[in-house]
């Protein structure tokens, strides 16, 4: 009998947005199974009693002017934190033996501002479980060649700070032209990763065509856990340009990576282009 093909995701353990994404757009014929990278006591105050080095990176009280000078801060927690996890969390999803892993979140990469390290959790990952692994931030890049996109204007739930000093170089690097980066307003000063996917898809529908260049021919949504995927058919056809979101183009590299090739309408020129 033949086995089932399956999907393992590692998201942050802050991320409730991934998974339905996921879930509503795989094809049924192939599973999805998730583990998540710890990042912390959230979801309310960190308990008094719980030692300070289990939640290394919590500095909510940080300013925006000392969250601008350390990589880690996009939200209070600490990337290098989630990321010691990664392994374990590797060999956790490896004994359902799926025939892809997949490194679901944005941020816990391009932080570096780098191609390097985003290849080195990809490797970490492979050389964990034995099974061939990808990242969000690459499966974005990928997307973007394929779909021929050379102009990007960069649109997401991010300082400008962190987007314009850590993404457009890690873009660039990959040899896009990025025109504008810009964070959506209300996350300029959020401290809590929870934020997030608290925003309404509207939100997004109207705050992406106020910063979209004109000679864009992509615009680039970034945010696992922003609730892009809904946004993207919409502004597709009020921009009439191509639109890449993060959990979009992760489950299109997965997909064809597995060989899946029919295309799935409803989230997006990429997603409709699957060959």
């Amino acid at each position: 009998m033949a086995k089932t093909k399956r999907i393992g995701a590692l998201l942050p353990a802050t991320n409730p947005v991934v998974e339905p994404d996921f879930y509503r757009v795989i094809p049924k014929e192939i599973t999805v199974h998730f583990e998540r990278m710890w990042n912390g006591a959230w979801g309310g105050q960190i308990p008094q009693s719980t030692k300070a080095d289990e939640n290394d990176g919590h500095r909510i009280s940080l300013t925006s002017e000392e969250a601008n000078e350390v990589d880690w801060a996009l939200f209070g927690f600490s990337a290098n934190k989630m990321n010691e996890d990664v392994e374990r969390g590797a060999k956790s999803l490896a004994n359902i033996e799926p025939d892809i892993l997949v490194y679901a979140c944005t941020s816990g990469t391009w932080h570096k501002g780098n191609l390097a390290f985003d290849r080195q959790i990809a490797d970490t990952m492979t050389a964990a479980s034995g099974v061939p692994s990808i990242t969000a931030v690459n499966s974005c890049i990928e997307a973007m060649r394929f779909m021929e996109s050379q102009r990007i204007s960069i649109a997401g739930p991010y300082r400008n700070f962190h987007l314009r000093n850590r993404l457009k170089p890690f873009l660039e690097e990959a040899g896009f032209t990025v025109l504008s980066a810009d964070g959506e307003p209300w996350m300029q000063d959020s401290m809590n990763p929870l934020d997030i996917e608290a925003e309404d898809p509207q939100t997004i529908v109207d705050f992406v065509p106020t910063v979209a260049k004109d000679d864009a021919d992509t615009i680039f949504l970034p945010g696992t856990a922003w609730r892009a995927l809904d946004a993207v058919e919409e502004l597709e056809q009020k921009l009439g340009k191509t639109v890449i979101t993060v959990n979009q183009a992760t489950i299109w590299m997965a997909l064809r990576e597995m060989g899946w090739t029919e295309p799935i309408p409803g989230f997006g020129r990429l997603l409709r282009t699957l060959v």
